[in-house]
């Protein structure tokens, strides 16, 4: 008599799209499951997540249109992948000050499912994100707009990284953490910039220091300028015709 399959047995962890879907219905699954050795979910995870970056750096880069939207593309999973890696060696150092005992399998989960939450919320995003770059004139508002949606995308990918922190032991007191990723990406938005706008014959990036206040002051600086009047031309006096001298009469 043939044995039957144990319903309580580990299930495949399947594809991109069913590690997506864990993600958002049953996240604590990917966390179990990375225990058990399941990493392919989290590799589906981070290459998803960083396409969902992409995705939406089109859409932000629809504010100026032409090869802004590759620009934009390109560099908006080059900011979260460097503001990631920078701030990964705190984020282990504060979740183990917090109590965590970190496996390196739960930490990659949990870094992934990170990103993975945050690629797919600006993907589902990016609707609203294309709407507000075609139809906004001034940079100042596309740029609020970018940075609110990006807080809202924080704070649900906070949801799976919280959860992770807990059942690896961690107390209160991570959320000071989300709130440093979120300046320093801001930082890195900086540093590699321009991503919305590029002036004519601008470089790819453009160096020099600057702290990311100031670069929102050059962004009004920017759109001050397209409220200044443009000089009148002088419109070009028409030369007035020569009198002709009076022929004297015979």
């Amino acid at each position: 008599m043939e044995a039957q399959p144990d319903d309580a047995a580990p299930q495949p962890a399947g594809g991109g799209l069913r590690a997506f879907d864990r993600l958002l219905t049953e996240p604590q699954s990917l966390l179990g499951g990375e225990e058990e050795g399941r990493s392919s979910a989290s590799g589906w995870l981070l290459a998803g997540g960083l396409a969902g970056f992409l995705i939406y750096g089109v859409a932000a880069g629809c504010f100026q249109g032409g090869a802004q939207v590759l620009i934009a593309a390109f560099k908006a999973p080059l900011i979260a992948a460097l503001a990631l890696v920078l701030c990964l060696p705190s984020l282990y150092v504060f979740s183990a000050l917090s109590g965590a005992r970190w496996s390196r399998r739960r930490l990659l989960a949990g870094v992934a499912g990170f990103v993975g939450t945050l690629g797919i919320l600006l993907a589902a995003l990016m609707p609203v994100a294309w709407l507000f770059s075609v139809s906004s004139r001034y940079l100042a508002s596309a740029v609020w707009i970018h940075v609110i949606l990006w807080l809202v995308s924080l704070v649900f990918g906070w949801r799976f990284l919280g959860r992770a922190l807990r059942e690896s032991g961690a107390g209160g007191g991570m959320f000071l953490w989300l709130a440093l990723f979120a300046l320093v990406s801001l930082q890195v938005a900086t540093f590699v910039r321009p991503v919305l706008w590029s002036d004519p014959g601008q470089p790819l990036f453009v160096n020099g220091k600057m702290f990311f206040l100031e670069h929102f002051g050059t962004v009004l600086d920017h759109d001050d300028q397209l409220d200044k009047p443009r000089p009148a031309t002088a419109p070009t006096p028409t030369p007035k015709p020569t009198p002709t001298p009076a022929q004297p009469g015979p």
